[in-house]
C-alpha cells in the first residue's frame, strides 16, 4: 500500500528543501567571493615591495611602508566571545587610529602609553606591529589560510544538498526514511569530513582545493553508512521527524 504524506508533511519537506537555498547561497558566496578575493590579496601583500625611501607617504599605497607610531592606549581583554585585543596608535599623517589583534602575544601584552613602535603598513591600514625585535601581525595582515575558509564553504555546500534531499524525501511520501537520529548523524559526519581535511591541509600546508577534494567522498561514504546503519534499525527505534 503506497503511502500518501499529509499536507502538513510535504510542506515540512518543501520548506525543508527551500531551507537548502540559504547553505547555497553561503557556499557560492565563499567559493566565488571570498576565497578568491583572500588569495588576491594575500599574492598582492606577499608580492609589494618596499616604498622608495624619502617618498612622500600617501593614505593608500601598494607598496610596504615601515611607519613609526606612538602607542597611546592599548586593550588587552581576554573573556571568551567579548575578548579585545587593540592598540590605538598616534604620530603618523595617514596610519593613526586603533589596529586590532587576535589575542595579546607576543607584544601587545607588553606595550603602554608612551611607547614607540614601527608599524608595516600596506593599502592604508596597519599589517603588523614591531618593538625591540618583536612583531605581532594585526588582524587586517593577509594570511594563507584559504583551507578553513574552503572547508566551511564546502561544509555550506553539502549541508544545502542534505537538506534538500531530506526534504525530497518527506515530500514524495517517505517521512520515515527521515529520522532525528539519521539527520543529526549526517550533519556531525558531514561537519568532521570537512573539518579534518582543513586542519590537515592547513598543517601540511596543501592547497585549499584539496579540502572539498577529500571532504566531498569522505562525507559521501560517510552518509552511506549512516544510511545502511539507520536502515538496519527496527521501525520503534529511531525517532522520526515530526510530520
Amino acid at each position: 500500500m503506497t503511502h500518501r504524506p499529509s499536507p502538513w508533511t510535504r510542506t515540512g519537506g518543501a520548506l525543508l528543501a527551500v531551507a537548502a537555498l540559504a547553505p547555497a547561497a553561503a557556499a557560492w558566496y565563499v567559493f566565488t567571493v571570498v576565497l578568491p578575493d583572500d588569495a588576491e590579496r594575500y599574492r598582492s601583500y606577499t608580492a609589494a615591495v618596499t616604498c622608495p625611501a624619502g617618498s612622500p607617504g600617501a593614505a593608500v599605497e601598494e607598496c610596504v611602508r615601515t611607519v613609526p607610531f606612538t602607542v597611546s592606549g592599548t586593550v588587552v581583554r581576554n573573556a571568551g566571545k567579548s575578548s579585545e585585543f587593540r592598540a590605538t596608535l598616534d604620530g603618523a599623517p595617514f596610519w593613526s587610529g586603533e589596529v586590532g589583534f587576535a589575542d595579546g602575544g607576543p607584544l601587545l601584552d607588553g606595550l603602554k602609553p608612551g611607547d614607540r613602535v614601527d608599524g608595516t603598513v600596506w593599502r592604508g591600514r596597519v599589517m603588523r606591529l614591531e618593538r625591540a625585535g618583536v612583531a605581532q601581525a594585526s588582524y587586517d595582515e593577509p594570511r594563507d589560510e584559504g583551507q578553513f575558509t574552503a572547508g566551511v564553504g564546502t561544509f555550506a555546500a553539502l549541508l544545502a544538498v542534505l537538506a534538500a534531499v531530506l526534504g525530497a524525501l518527506r515530500f514524495t511520501g517517505r517521512p520515515g526514511d527521515v529520522t532525528l537520529d539519521l539527520a543529526r548523524s549526517l550533519v556531525l559526519w558531514t561537519l568532521l569530513a570537512c573539518g579534518v581535511p582543513a586542519v590537515l591541509a592547513s598543517v601540511t600546508g596543501l592547497p585549499w582545493w584539496t579540502v572539498p577534494a577529500a571532504a566531498v567522498p569522505a562525507a559521501l561514504l560517510a552518509a552511506e553508512a549512516v544510511r545502511r546503519r539507520n536502515r538496519g534499525r527496527t521501525p520503534g527505534g529511531p525517532r522520526r521527524l515530526p510530520a
